[in-house]
This record gives structure tokens, sequence and C-alpha cells, in this order.
């Protein structure tokens, strides 16, 4: 796997008409040339960081950087996932099915979102240290899809785990956690606890 930080100044995001996450994912997706049928299996996450926006982009295969912000590429360590202990940061789109007609909604209340978050970790091979779990409050993305508007719920969710299968753990570091993976929710970033 490979991690790649791009950073760009937002008068160049705008220049670029980089507006929402779906924008974005389509400018990422010409880091990967030749590829246009291909599924497009990378995970992002962009942060505004006043006055830039910082950029993770984690991939199978190496990108090719583009013309626009700072791209630095990295390989993700053999040994990366082989910790038993991480501090995470989760930047997700937490959601529900409803019993009446099966619609996928936001989940936006502490309880609901803490709850999600447990039954993650558990699908995910991981066990949340429930007292450093620290949730961001939901915030409204809207992105523009042809002529249509969407709108997904973010938060953001940072704290500590310990690993408890390690196979399913490996899988969501690559695989990412959630819906909306193709507009910059499911990155799990993981720095580890020595």
């Amino acid at each position: 796997m490979y991690l790649t930080l791009i950073q760009l100044h937002k008068r160049d995001a705008a220049n670029k008409q980089l507006r929402d996450n779906y924008t974005w994912h389509q400018a990422l997706w010409e880091a990967f040339p030749g590829r246009p049928d291909d599924n497009r299996d990378f995970l992002f996450r962009v942060d505004d960081k006043h006055p830039w926006f910082r950029v993770f982009l984690l991939s199978a295969i190496r990108p090719v950087p583009q013309s626009w912000g700072h791209w630095q590429t990295k390989q993700v360590a053999e040994t990366f996932l082989n910790r038993r202990q991480y501090a995470f940061q989760l930047k997700a789109n937490p959601t529900m099915r409803r019993c009446h007609d099966r619609r996928r909604v936001g989940i936006c209340t502490e309880a609901g979102l803490r709850q999600w978050m447990l039954r993650k970790a558990e699908q995910h091979g991981f066990a949340l240290d429930t007292e450093s779990l620290v949730i961001g409050a939901p915030i409204e993305e809207i992105f523009t899809r042809g002529q249509q508007l969407g709108k997904h719920i973010s938060v953001d969710f940072k704290g500590y785990l310990t690993v408890t299968d390690r196979n399913s753990f490996k899988a969501a570091f690559e695989k990412g956690i959630g819906p909306a993976k193709a507009f910059g929710f499911g990155l799990l970033m993981l720095q580890p606890i020595a």
C-alpha cells in the first residue's frame, strides 16, 4: 500500500474547481492513468487546514503526482499493521437503514454514533478504548454529481484501539470503513502506540 500526502492552497483548489468530495475523487482518479474501466480502489480524506487543503490518499498502486499541489508518497511498511495498539482517526459517513423503506439515512445522535463506531470496530477486528473515544459534531457535506445534489453526514472519530483480529483489521485499513468511500470517507488513519 502507498500513502500519499497532498497539500494544495485553497486558491489553487478553487482554480481547479475542487468544490466538493465528488470533484476531489475525480481529480485523484487522474493519478491512476490507464485504468478507465477499473474499480476506483483508493481511499482518501480531505482536511481543511486554512489556507490549505491537506489530502491523504491510500492506494494499492503508486499514484502519479499531478501538476497541482505538492505530492509526497511513501510505501506503507510491511510491519506497520503488526502492532497491537494504535491511536486512530476516522472520517466516516455513519448511516443506518430505516425499517419501513430500507433507505439509508445519516446518524446524528451521540448515542447512535457511539453504537455505530463500536459495531464497526467489532466487525473490523479491533476494540475501542471507549474512555478515549472522541466523536466530532456531525457536519452536512453537499456535493453535485451531474445535475443532482447529494448530501452526506461527515463525522470525525478519534481515540485508541487494540487489534483483536489481524486479518479483519488489515482489510479495514486497506478497504476502509463504512459507506461513501468514493466521497472521501472510511480511511482509517493510524499511529502505532509503543
